[in-house]
Parts: C-alpha cells; sequence; structure tokens
C-alpha cells in the first residue's frame, strides 16, 4: 500500500489553502489589455469572474482592525488570549476581507513541522462536535480526527491548533456555532475556553451580528479583553457615489471583458443597490457575477443590460413586484 509522505502532505495542505485564498485583483485599463483578456479561454475567464476583488476604504480599515487586533504592537509579538469579532449582515463581504488578510500570512514548512500563523476555520450549518474537529484536523495537516469522546476530541483539537504555532485562530460563519443544539455549544464552548486558556493565539469571531450577545452571555470569553468588534455595513443611500465609484467601477474594470459593461451608470448602480441592499458580496455574488456568466455563454463583449434583468428575475424575493434593469440605461 502507498503511504503519503508527511512533507508531501504539508505540502499540500500549503497549495490548497493558497488556491482557496486567490484572488483576482488586477485591472484592465486600456483597450489592447481588454481586448487580449477577452481572447482568453472561457474557463479562465470564469476563474477571474469566481475570484474577482475589490478593495474599498471600509475594506481597508476591517483589514486594518484585524492586523492591529492580530499584533497590537508594531514592531511587537501577536496578541494571545483575546476574543474579538467582525460582524455584518449574509453576503456583507466579511469573507472576503477575511481571506484577503489570511493571503498576507502563508503557512510555511519548518524543520520540525508546519507553521499556520493565521487558522482560518468555516462553520458548515448543522455543525456538530465531531465535524467541528475533522475541519480543525483539516486545516491544520495530515490526519483525521480520532473517534474518542467529545470532551477529549476538544482537547485534541485545541492541541493541534496550538501545534501548528498558530497567532489568529478565525471562525468563520460562527452564527452556526453558537446556534447549534445546546449540548453541542456546551463542548465548543469548551473547545473555547481551552483555547483562550493556552494564552497562545488571539481568537477572531466572523458572522452575523447576532452573535455579539451570545458571546457576551459567556463570561468567560467576552472577559479575555473586552470583546473588540467591528461591523461591517453596506454602502447606504447616502454612499451612493462611493458603491458606484469604489465598488461598482472598480469590479467592471477587473472583469475579463472586451468592453466595460457601464456598472456604475447612475441607473444600473440604483438597481443594484436597491437589489443588494449595498452589501459588496451580494452584489457580485448573486448578481455581477451569474450576469457575467450569462454575457460568456452569449459571447458578448461585456455584461448587457438584459444580463442583469435575466438573473435579477430568477433571484427576485417572494413579494418583491419591482421589475429591477427594466428600462435602458441613460
Amino acid at each position: 500500500m502507498t503511504t503519503t509522505s508527511p512533507a508531501c502532505s504539508l505540502a499540500t495542505l500549503i497549495g490548497r489553502r493558497s488556491h482557496d485564498h486567490e484572488f483576482h485583483t488586477a485591472t484592465f485599463d486600456t483597450p489592447e489589455q481588454r481586448e487580449a483578456v477577452s481572447l482568453l479561454p472561457n474557463i479562465e475567464r470564469q476563474h477571474m469572474i469566481e475570484r474577482l476583488l475589490v478593495t474599498y476604504p471600509l475594506f481597508d480599515q476591517l483589514v486594518e482592525f484585524i492586523g492591529n487586533y492580530h499584533f497590537p504592537v508594531i514592531g511587537g509579538t501577536h496578541g494571545r488570549g483575546s476574543v474579538g469579532g467582525l460582524f455584518g449582515k449574509t453576503r456583507a463581504g466579511k469573507t472576503d476581507i477575511i481571506k484577503f488578510y489570511c493571503n498576507k500570512w502563508p503557512a510555511h514548512v519548518v524543520e520540525d513541522g508546519i507553521v499556520i500563523p493565521v487558522v482560518y476555520i468555516p462553520v458548515p450549518p448543522d455543525i456538530v462536535p465531531q465535524r467541528f474537529a475533522e475541519i480543525v484536523y483539516d486545516v491544520t495537516g495530515s490526519g483525521s480526527a480520532p473517534k474518542i469522546k467529545i470532551p477529549s476530541l476538544m482537547g485534541r483539537s485545541v492541541d493541534r491548533i496550538v501545534g501548528v504555532r498558530a497567532q489568529l485562530v478565525i471562525i468563520d460563519d460562527s452564527q452556526f456555532l453558537f446556534g447549534a443544539h445546546k449540548n453541542h455549544v456546551r463542548e465548543f464552548y469548551g473547545f473555547l475556553k481551552q483555547l483562550v486558556d493556552r494564552h497562545t493565539c488571539n481568537i477572531l469571531f466572523v458572522g452575523e451580528e447576532g452573535v455579539i450577545p451570545q458571546v457576551l452571555a459567556f463570561g468567560p470569553l467576552a472577559a479575555r479583553g473586552g470583546f473588540p468588534k467591528k461591523v461591517l455595513t453596506p454602502f447606504g443611500e447616502g454612499a451612493m457615489d462611493q458603491f458606484r465609484l469604489l465598488l461598482l467601477h472598480e469590479i467592471d474594470l477587473r472583469l475579463p471583458f472586451r468592453q466595460l459593461s457601464g456598472l456604475a451608470n447612475k441607473y444600473l448602480a440604483q438597481e443594484l443597490h436597491d437589489f443588494t441592499g449595498g452589501a459588496t458580496g451580494q452584489v457580485m455574488f448573486n448578481l455581477v457575477r451569474p450576469a457575467a456568466f450569462r454575457a460568456l455563454n452569449e459571447d458578448s463583449p461585456r455584461i448587457l443590460r438584459h444580463h442583469l434583468y435575466e438573473e435579477a428575475a430568477l433571484r427576485q424575493k417572494p413579494g418583491d413586484a419591482r421589475e429591477y434593469f427594466a428600462r435602458e440605461a441613460a
């Protein structure tokens, strides 16, 4: 039987992390650049659309918040034993911020194993302790979570994180952790308390704002560092110019089409804002991305209004009678 060497497993883990957190951020600023990217195979253009990322002032501020939480003193060492948070509505853009930050701290192999400075733990719905441990084992290297009693399993999971010399542990979609069955939540609290008690790293919860009272209600967590936190808010009506020019136009510059799609046009921008509530993740994931795919399939030189119209119609909320993108932009 063939076995995989530890070094190979570690290299595989690092390669997977790098791929998972890869973003497309380059702009196509000239007609020549746009022509060249439009001639790439559709699979490459699809990949660009799926990985497209735009940073903007609030994005940068939140990345800075995470950086200061990770390393509170310039030229000093990383924070230890504190619990913090980054919160906002679903598809507000939190995960892109987190993964962008993770890119700054790649895993690397050292003589006695692997170092993962920032451990990213995504929490799926219907989480249970065994599955949570399996995720921890997966993101910290090779090997499977053992089938042992849950309290021991939680302790071993903490050991895994400490063993990779984690400085910051990011728990994404943490609302699923705190919204689990009460018996499971008890085990998750045990894991979290053990981890902060080891005083080797900070923990950052990422998720919906409902997590805040859950953490505050559990004194042993909330007391660790006073629970510093930030909330990611959508672009409101008062920030329409920023929404148009700092988000939509910048998305347009990164789309792999021969022509700009005019997403920052005032009419299209207002429709995009009204449909998504100004949430950056929803703009890209729920509307621009599928419209761009439709444009690719039609060999269109850009996203056209009818692409947005058709994709919005497929995603219309019950009771919303409005016809989005119904007229040509002025």
